[in-house]
């Protein structure tokens, strides 16, 4: 019995896939680029990276710093190739972002105001940092030490939905009159 290969994207038009999602979304960096045409499962790493450093060296992405972390932006070139070749882009992938886009949007905007992170110390322990931000700016932020990575993960998932009342509570303790 022979297993056939799973079928490979074309390079144009893995390209093409990558303008479109690009063009559709606010800046994105690589890795979450990655997280939605994974995702979509079109694509691996590599394939993705070398499109993404082909069209920025074609001019129809550009690379770019935004709030400490390297964003794509389609140029007008590339808005031009997309335009001229949107018939190419795979009805599934138009389907795919009409359906999903909104989801990675909010998603997207959710990690840049709720930014959280986990680090294994050397003694073995858990850190966990936890922000709020608007506008690109530090609202707070919140260091935890905790003793397992299952309870730092549980605090990671839960924070963008109790930031705002964990923040709430925070400024109404630490500005109560003890008297």
């Amino acid at each position: 019995m022979t297993l056939y290969p799973p079928r490979r994207t074309p390079e144009e038009e893995m390209r093409l896939m990558i303008l479109y999602t690009v063009t559709h979304l606010p800046p994105c960096t690589a890795t979450q680029l990655q997280q939605i045409l994974f995702d979509y499962n079109e694509m691996n790493y590599f394939d993705m990276m070398f499109a993404l450093n082909d069209l920025c060296a074609n001019g129809q992405l550009i690379r770019e710093k935004f709030e400490g972390d390297t964003v794509y932006r389609v140029t007008d070139a590339g808005k031009e190739v997309l335009a001229l070749f949107s018939a190419r882009v795979p009805q599934s992938m138009k389907n795919y972002m009409a359906h999903r886009g909104l989801d990675f949007q909010a998603h997207l905007k959710e990690e840049e105001q709720y930014p959280r992170q986990i680090r294994k110390t050397e003694q073995g322990d858990y850190v966990v940092s936890l922000g709020i931000e608007e506008n690109g700016r530090p609202v707070m932020q919140l260091t935890v030490s905790v003793p397992s990575p299952l309870m730092a993960q549980d605090m990671v998932n839960s924070w963008a939905k109790k930031a705002g009342e964990f923040y709430k509570n925070t400024m109404f303790t630490l500005a109560e009159d003890d008297q």
